[in-house]
């Protein structure tokens, strides 16, 4: 089990004094090929179970030492196309080769190519659809100069034959992410050498391939998300893009340019359905040191398997469910010693804690719900705590519930009188069986049966409708009210995502939090899992205003039955400083009538430290 948000540092042979090689996820490996520095022809790969490098051993020749190429998967092969030719780094030897490494076989392949060659390149762009490759853009040259190429280069992988180049945007080290049959070309520079922020898609289901501009360098709703160098990460999660990179940061003057600025790396996130970018905050966890990789690897129900064992203990709603990791590589040392490795540590951050849900969509007809509590087609009874008794359908229940099946199977006294009980409300109980009916959740369900059927879905291992749950109850319903309810019904369901989104939403709106008595309504676990996840330098920031409000009449504190008295340094510390109240380890500190905002600030500067929360693991 790795702690989401805490560096993890890798084992094995380790890539010393390598940058900027290619990276190919080859189910729980990443493949390693090339790059600057101290390279060789080897290929490396990392085991993302164990986090351990090795050097693959190959058959074959391999390709020549390069850098700046593409490598994408199709199929069970590697592609590698393009470079610069790091032996000849001062004559600028630019590349067009095709190689190909078959990952179960463990050999290089050069294939026979046909059809016009494009131009030797490198810092394109690859990605595969529809057994092809699309080789985007590229820095190149001729006997006369360099360029930046505007072209869209095509290979047919069944055959190896190059086709159509067509007009498209220059530009080069941009970023190519690949969304069902859309193609989104982000960043980058321009034929100008300039670093724009920009983004173009491609329908490649429409032979033109015609290149559509989305947004400009300055479309960002408000938010300044501007690349300060040109290499950076893309990837696609839930609809959405996720940018990893260096960008400034810093005061903003009146004109707009920025003063005071630094460079920070930081993880932004492009809602592709309205276009607007948001800052993820994360940037805590990238203060110190280099960051030099990015990507979004799985992580199936139960950790990481072999794909025969998956095909084996894959069963309906848990074989459709997995959570995503961020997965980050680069190296926490705050300074660069000779032998420097760029990919020495990595860091891996639960998707959920970003509230991203990655959900299948539904595979049930809605018209199933229609044969649910009809006695006169039913078969079985299912008799919640309270409330009327349900009609159900044995063979809708064996297909949906792995728990149900296995009462069968095992045939216990509920399989033969063709009746069980269920020890929840008749509400919990109906919406839990409308999802086995219908593979959803009924859009109208109140939060409160929405959270209680969460735990009934980590009872009995339904990981599909956990996620629908988490998310409907972080997107619809994560309120002042029901949060701390929804933090309960989180712990009880071990869920850490929705667990870290709750403390960041209760820490954000602290100070009514505090005052609507939340805290104290919790059960004694909650509040201790919540007193835990505040660092001891955490404060309660107040404005100027309602600091002045707040020094006119005492502060008073509010202690539980369960929860021990806060101490007289605490106590002391709040009185002295008007401006600012302490959460104390050991109670909670309300304030007066006349503050009615505030939240909780963590000197880190990157929000809410995740690496101090209790069962705020990733399994790998």
């Amino acid at each position: 089990m790795y702690k989401s948000g805490s560096p993890i540092q890798t084992t094995g042979q380790n890539l010393v004094g390598l940058w900027r090689p290619s990276f190919t996820k080859v189910d729980n490996k990443l493949y390693i090929f090339g790059g600057g520095g101290q390279v060789t022809t080897d290929l490396h790969a990392l085991d993302l179970v164990d986090m351990r490098w090795s050097t693959v051993q190959t058959k074959g020749t391999p390709p020549k030492k390069r850098y700046g190429h593409t490598a994408v998967l199709w199929r069970h092969y590697i592609i590698i196309f393009g470079e610069l030719d790091s032996l000849r780094y001062e004559t600028q030897d630019y590349c067009n080769d095709v190689h190909v490494f078959d990952v179960q076989k463990n050999t290089w392949i050069s294939p026979e190519i046909r059809g016009d060659l494009p131009a030797a390149r490198y810092l394109h762009s690859a990605a595969v659809y529809n057994n092809k490759m699309f080789v985007y853009g590229g820095f190149a040259k001729n006997p006369e100069c360099t360029y930046v190429l505007d072209e869209l280069s095509i290979l047919d992988l069944e055959t190896f034959t190059w086709s159509n180049r067509h007009a498209i945007p220059p530009r080069y080290n941009h970023s190519c992410t690949l969304i069902g049959h859309k193609m989104y070309i982000f960043g980058g520079k321009d034929e100008h050498g300039n670093t724009v922020s920009d983004l173009f898609t491609i329908n490649l289901n429409t032979p033109s391939y015609t290149p559509h501009h989305v947004l400009g360098p300055h479309s960002l709703s408000g938010n300044s998300m501007v690349l300060l160098k040109s290499q950076h990460f893309c990837e696609a999660l839930c609809g959405k893009l996720l940018v990893f990179g260096r960008y400034l940061t810093g005061e903003t003057t009146n004109n707009g340019s920025s003063c005071n600025a630094k460079s920070v790396y930081g993880l932004w996130m492009l809602d592709l359905d309205t276009l607007e970018w948001s800052k993820q905050e994360c940037n805590a966890y990238f203060d110190v040191g280099g960051w030099n990789y990015f990507t979004v690897i799985d992580e199936p129900v139960g950790g990481y398997q072999s794909p025969s064992a998956m095909l084996m203990d894959g069963d309906d709603d848990q074989s459709q469910a997995g959570t995503k990791n961020l997965l980050f590589l680069g190296n926490t040392d705050p300074f660069r010693p000779q032998g420097y490795d760029h990919f020495r540590d990595a860091l891996m951050i639960n998707s959920e804690c970003l509230g991203l849900y990655d959900i299948p969509p539904p595979q049930y007809s809605l018209e199933f719900a229609q044969l649910l509590n009809d006695p006169e087609l039913s078969d079985f009874i299912i008799e919640p705590a309270d409330g009327p008794e349900i009609h159900v359908h044995q063979v809708i229940l064996m297909a949906r519930w792995p728990h149900f099946r296995n009462i069968h199977k095992s045939g216990m006294i509920e399989a033969t009188q063709r009746h069980l009980q269920i020890p929840e409300p008749h509400a919990v109980v109906y919406a839990l069986l409308r999802y086995f009916y219908s593979d959803c959740l009924d859009d109208a369900e109140p939060w409160e049966i929405v959270a209680d059927v969460l735990v009934l879905a980590n009872m009995y291992i339904l990981t599909r409708l956990k996620k629908i749950c988490c998310e409907r109850l972080y997107r619809r319903h994560l309120t002042v009210e029901t949060c701390g309810h929804i933090f309960e019904r989180a712990i009880f369901a071990q869920e850490p995502g929705l667990k870290a989104l709750v403390l960041e939403f209760m820490f954000a709106n602290y100070g009514a939090v505090l005052k609507s008595n939340v805290l104290v309504s919790m059960s004694a676990q909650a509040k201790d899992e919540f007193l835990e996840a505040v660092p001891q330098e955490a404060v309660l920031e107040v404005s100027k205003g309602r600091a002045a409000a707040l020094a006119a009449s005492p502060v008073v504190t509010q202690q539980s039955q369960t929860s021990s008295p806060a101490s007289s340094a605490d106590s002391a510390a709040a009185a002295s400083n008007p401006s600012s109240t302490t959460a104390s380890s050991g109670g909670f500190v309300s304030m007066s009538r006349s503050v009615t905002g505030g939240s909780l600030s963590i000197s880190s500067g990157g929000g809410m430290d995740l690496s101090a929360m209790n069962g705020m693991s990733v399994g790998v």
